[in-house]
């Protein structure tokens, strides 16, 4: 499957994302797509959140010229990913709104053949989803998922490297099964991601904005929807795979139930802010801890082979507890207490 003409291909793709990036950057001032900083901001100056389109542009591109040997309608719900994150990015829509949007773009994927009907096996049973039950199971995942990279894109560079070290076992997975789209796919998205993280390294001269997290959070739900109903994972060893965003958005609303707070209100207890204190603000250690806390997982959840899910949840679980404590401060372990 890699062909001087695919090294070619993918190639341009990433040169496309950085060429793209870098005219956002230049034209930042007409695009008027910028991130003024609040309380919330661990930036400073105004700065560009478009990079979501150039991501969007080289994915489109790279499907185009990569034969992908599949049909294209998953693009449509892709498409309408994008779309409202960027209206976001120009207008602010409301998280519900959002997730709406992103439930119903998910419904659409799972029509055009991305359906998961094996959830997995548990204490020797093999457990079959009905048709609506494995919708809202890929509805709901697909969303909740889609959100969690988009509150962990809080950091120069963070969103993009746990998104990198998510999508290269899947990568992985395609060339081991020579299976052309998940490995095309895989790699086409992985060009982009670097074109654009030239320029969104700290200090970042630019964001994807949720435009690019929402589409990067899609796509990589795309390719774990594709592995799941090809048998090359179980739809639990994704927990692993896929384990930062999902540890920290879970982890974070246990703390605010825990204190009596909407689980949905925005704070700055995320897994990145709590590192990046320990680090003394240091951006680049903190990223590079967290991309690497990722890289363990993911090898973890590729070679963790059992015959029952059961312990691979159990280990998940495990892990929840254990970074539980690890990453939640004194003063709000006290207060969950109180």
């Amino acid at each position: 499957m890699i062909t001087v003409l695919f090294l070619v291909k993918i190639g341009v793709v990433f040169l496309l994302s950085m060429g793209l990036n870098y005219l956002l950057v230049k034209y930042m001032h007409i695009i008027k797509i910028l991130d003024i900083p609040n309380a919330r901001s661990t930036h400073q100056h105004v700065t560009p959140r478009s990079g979501g389109m150039a991501l969007f542009s080289a994915c489109l591109l790279g499907c185009y010229i990569c034969d992908l040997q599949t049909s294209y309608l998953f693009l449509v719900p892709l498409s309408l990913v994008f779309v409202v994150g960027l209206c976001d990015d120009i207008w602010s829509v409301s998280s519900t709104l959002k997730l709406f949007f992103t439930a119903i773009a998910a419904i659409l994927l799972y029509f055009v053949g991305f359906d998961i009907q094996h959830f997995g096996t548990f204490f020797g049973h093999e457990v079959i989803l009905n048709v609506w039950f494995s919708v809202f199971i890929v509805a709901f995942g697909i969303a909740g998922f889609v959100s969690a990279l988009n509150l962990i894109d809080g950091l120069d560079g963070l969103a993009s490297l746990v998104s990198v070290m998510i999508l290269l076992p899947f990568a992985y997975m395609g060339f081991k099964y020579t299976d052309p789209f998940l490995f095309y796919f895989s790699s086409i998205i992985l060009c982009a991601i670097f074109g654009f993280l030239v320029l969104n390294w700290h200090p970042a001269k630019l964001f994807m904005g949720d435009s690019g997290s929402m589409v990067l959070g899609f796509t990589i739900s795309i390719v774990v929807v594709y592995a799941i109903q090809k048998d090359y994972i179980t739809a639990i060893s994704v927990l692993l795979l896929c384990a930062v965003p999902i540890l920290d958005t879970l982890i974070v609303m246990l703390r605010r139930v825990l204190h009596h707070q909407n689980p949905f209100h925005a704070d700055k207890t995320h897994i990145h802010h709590i590192i990046l204190k320990q680090q003394y603000g240091d951006t680049r250690k903190t990223v590079l801890l967290i991309g690497l806390m990722q890289m363990l997982f993911s090898y973890l959840g590729l070679g963790f082979k059992v015959r029952d899910d059961i312990v691979i949840l159990g280990l998940y679980i495990l892990c929840f507890i254990l970074f539980y404590f690890i990453l939640t401060p004194d003063t709000l372990r006290k207060d969950d207490v109180q």
